[in-house]
């Protein structure tokens, strides 16, 4: 095939607002906002992609989001595409933060899976999984609230569930969703389950070095998966002797932010797995170069997002489906979303299934 030819790009804000406020050890949060890019060739083809960057990750304002697009808009108009690997060369060219060139590395990516009639986990890798298994997200919600979750969202099927922590209810809540667990797998049968229901925390860098210790320590006969940033994402060190000292492994998440810190992690083997974004990361290719690194070191892997719309929530889920990942994904529907104020929303909210807490991949 020739080369596609970028013709238009638009460009539209949003903002989604969150059903119910998701607060964690260091932030509430309670709307989502960002930009759409749409980028069409000269036989009509799109592919779409989504910058929603999210303070604490170390990611850019959505002013400067909006500026760096704005830039693209007008350089990349006549731009030709001719394989694959011209998208990070073009990209390259150009000094863009990381949300910004996740959105137009993702709509280039989908447009050009489009020009080929494909999609992107296809495009970018030959063996695509069909299914991806994901996780179930419990705020830091009272126990009892936390219970009742938990028992609705087994019955839907969900095999893994990430339980914030890092406030005084902390040990209950956890506590209340295992025994949860372990009640709805007793009376459970075989058809509704058969694999085991797994648990995992979520601190957001809510504790010193002393009280992450103690506390994966009083959390150690809850049967934890891992413990996602227990202290702070800027000091390799502490996350080290946190390794060091307890039974629970450690996943670094806001840590993560490029290929540097990423080595300066298993040099100091300062945590035993990684959370990779690919809003944080600057697309699905750093993501996806990122993983493999990661893999080769020893290092376990889990693709999630920045709580995004289902454009980005969809890249993340082509990412987790081409990739050697076995843990359950942070790439869950966007069902947390309620309101919106911009012309492709049902782009930016549409689901796709969870059918035994899995995601069948399209």
């Amino acid at each position: 095939m020739s080369a596609l030819i970028i013709k238009q790009i638009n460009l539209e804000f949003f903002k989604l607002s969150l059903r119910q406020p998701i607060v964690t050890a260091t932030s509430t949060i309670r709307e989502r906002t960002g930009i759409v890019i749409e980028v069409i060739d000269q036989l009509h083809n799109r592919g779409l992609g989504e910058s929603s960057p999210m303070a604490g990750f170390g990611m850019e304002p959505i002013i400067y989001t909006a500026r760096s697009l704005k830039r693209m808009q007008r350089l990349l108009i006549g731009k030709a595409i001719a394989s694959l690997e011209d998208i990070p060369n073009l990209l390259s060219l150009y000094n863009l933060p990381p949300a910004a060139k996740h959105g137009i590395e993702l709509a280039l990516l989908n447009l050009w899976a489009s020009y080929h009639q494909t999609n992107l986990a296809k495009l970018l890798h030959s063996h695509q999984r069909s299914e991806v298994a994901v996780n179930a997200l419990i705020g830091q919600v009272s126990p009892e609230l936390a219970a009742q979750k938990t028992q609705q969202l087994c019955e839907l099927g969900y095999k893994c569930f990430k339980v914030k922590v890092g406030d005084p209810q902390d040990l209950q809540r956890v506590q209340a969703v295992r025994r949860t667990v372990d009640e709805f797998s007793k009376t459970a049968t075989t058809s509704e389950i058969n694999t085991e229901i797994k648990i995992r925390i979520d601190a957001n860098q809510a504790w010193t070095v002393v009280e992450a210790i103690a506390k994966l320590n009083s959390f150690s006969d809850l049967d934890i998966e891992y413990v996602e940033q227990p202290v702070s994402a800027q000091n390799l060190t502490e996350m080290a002797e946190v390794c060091r000292n307890v039974s629970i492994a450690i996943a670094a998440d806001e840590s993560v932010k490029n290929i540097q810190v990423l080595e300066q992690i298993i040099a100091m083997q300062a945590a035993d797995i990684v959370i990779l974004k690919p809003m944080v990361l600057g697309g699905i290719l750093t993501a996806q170069k990122i993983a493999k690194i990661a893999v080769g070191a020893g290092l376990d892997v889990v693709f999630t997002t920045t709580l995004d719309g289902a454009i980005a929530q969809k890249g993340a889920l082509q990412l987790a489906a081409m990739s050697e990942v076995h843990r359950a994904c942070g790439v869950a529907p966007t069902e947390l979303f309620v309101s919106y104020d911009t012309k492709i929303n049902d782009l930016l909210t549409s689901t796709i299934p969870v059918i035994g807490g899995r995601i069948t991949v399209i």
